[in-house]
């Protein structure tokens, strides 16, 4: 090593003062951050400091080669699918127990079931409705000309009817909820974006200008890409100017974040939904510019769990799509009007006329008793014609009960959507215990921990009190030096 001279000593000794304060500041911004969330672990890289001259090579001492984010891209990735995954999860297993309190039926099995709690007053559970109107009926068949068991069948029809009408407007008024919910996501999504377009465009211009990684200002925009991930499944790829391109992971053609373009703004789109209650998809989500993006797509987060939710737990009425729970109370319904009108038109009333219909309507939601049966019911057919006495058809009717179309399928389907809500309580667990695990992993990585902080702490104090000696050091021999007689 080539002397540097006490000039030289001077300015390393300053150099080595500044390096140090610059690493005690780092720690002290971990430590101050040690609670933020989203925030990485700084570390001040020192090397060693040697420049070349005349003579050769000089030690300078150390200098500070940059003040690194220790992040890992990887559990970054990791971290921000999965979180996509919880979101799905979380949302799916909240929204699939409000639609089972919203149908107002429990069923632990396709041949048991219980009451529900949740069930607006006035009207009771479909189950238990049917049951009491199928024992009204079989009262009648044992007393058909008695006027109180007819108007028992009437008054038990008129509750079956209010059962299902207003398990049908509660299950699609949940579904319209889920929409405004997802009208709601979309809207975060897109003023989301735009902030990370912003951050783009402060990231790119900071290190342009200042030669080194806007280490905060890349913390912000990952919690925000995480954030993100939460509402929608995306996939975000760095780029060589350090801004970062977010798109759908369902369709990529879909960018949110191109650049300093976000939330619709320049080469990016913005999303958008729309609601329907009566067509086949009644909730989609939209491009700005591509359009629909057709059925389950997005497929995560928690616009995704709405979609499903929406569209394929719910479902759509007979007259659209017929599917999930409103298609199967419409096909449970609409059997049971025209089983029960079948068969009452086999029959004759206690006027020895052919039977009518009984029930009205055109599915779950209007389904209703026929409004000249419940004046008149006499005009109920319980008999084969034989006589006043006869009550072998009202007896047949007691067996449309038991029709694989009407009782046993909807047992199914609430049977269904219990175990659809077990499911979704199950992945939940495990989604958050996923992304619990990669968190942890990542924080061994980028979190702060305050033992080593405070070990680094002490190790650059010592340092920097190093320093600070060698320099009074040089000092007292530069005096020494310069108060000698010059002959």
């Amino acid at each position: 090593m080539n002397s540097i001279g006490l000039n030289g000593s001077l300015l390393m000794g300053a150099q080595s003062l500044a390096n140090q304060q610059a690493a005690i500041s780092t720690i002290g911004n971990n430590i101050s951050n040690i609670n933020t969330p989203g925030y990485a672990r700084q570390r001040a890289n020192l090397v060693n400091d040697v420049q070349t001259g005349q003579g050769g090579e000089y030690d300078m001492g150390s200098a500070i080669s940059d003040i690194e984010s220790l992040r890992s891209p990887l559990l970054d990735t990791l971290v921000q699918q999965s979180l996509g995954n919880q979101g799905y999860a979380d949302n799916q297993s909240s929204l699939t127990s409000t639609v089972q309190d919203s149908l107002g039926e429990q069923f632990t099995s396709a041949s048991s079931s219980t009451s529900s709690s949740t069930v607006v007053s006035g009207s009771g559970p479909i189950q238990d409705a049917l049951s009491n109107f199928f024992s009204a009926i079989q009262a009648l068949a044992s007393s058909p000309s008695d006027p109180t068991a007819r108007q028992v069948v009437v008054q038990d029809g008129a509750t079956l009817s209010s059962a299902i009408n207003g398990a049908y407007q509660r299950v699609q008024t949940t579904q319209g909820q889920i929409a405004s919910d997802a009208s709601s996501l979309t809207t975060q999504i897109n003023q989301i974006s735009k902030q990370i377009a912003s951050l783009n465009q402060q990231i790119t211009l900071s290190e342009a200008a200042s030669g080194t990684t806007a280490n905060g200002l890349i913390d912000t925009r990952t919690a925000d890409v995480e954030q993100l991930s939460s509402l929608v499944n995306v996939t975000a790829t760095t780029q060589s100017n350090g801004s970062v391109t977010v798109a759908l992971a369902d369709n990529p053609s879909v960018v949110l974040v191109n650049g300093i373009d976000g939330g619709g703004a320049g080469t990016t789109q913005s999303l958008s939904a729309s609601y329907n209650a009566n067509a086949a998809v009644p909730l989609t989500i939209s491009g700005s510019t591509t359009g629909a993006l057709g059925a389950g797509v997005p497929s995560g987060g928690s616009l995704g769990s709405d979609l499903n939710v929406a569209n394929d737990v719910i479902g759509s009425p007979a007259a659209s799509g017929n599917t999930g729970i409103l298609g199967a109370l419409d096909g449970v319904a609409n059997q049971l009007r025209t089983q029960i009108n079948t068969q009452n038109a086999a029959g004759f009333d206690l006027n020895g006329t052919a039977g009518g219909a009984i029930f009205t309507g055109t599915g779950a939601a209007d389904f209703a008793v026929n409004s000249t049966v419940a004046a008149n019911p006499s005009l109920i057919a319980a008999g084969d014609g034989s006589g006043p006495l006869d009550g072998s058809n009202a007896m047949a009717m007691t067996q449309i009960q038991n029709s694989a179309s009407i009782t046993p399928a909807l047992q199914t389907m609430v049977a269904g959507l219990g175990q659809t809500v077990s499911t979704a309580a199950s992945n939940q667990t495990i989604q958050d215990q996923v992304t619990q695990q990669l968190q942890t992993q990542r924080d061994s990585v980028s979190g702060v921990s305050i033992d080593e902080e405070m070990t680094n702490l002490i190790n650059f104090q010592q340092a920097y009190s190093a320093s600070a000696r060698f320099i009074t050091t040089i000092s007292s021999m530069y005096s020494t030096l310069t108060s000698m007689p010059t002959n």
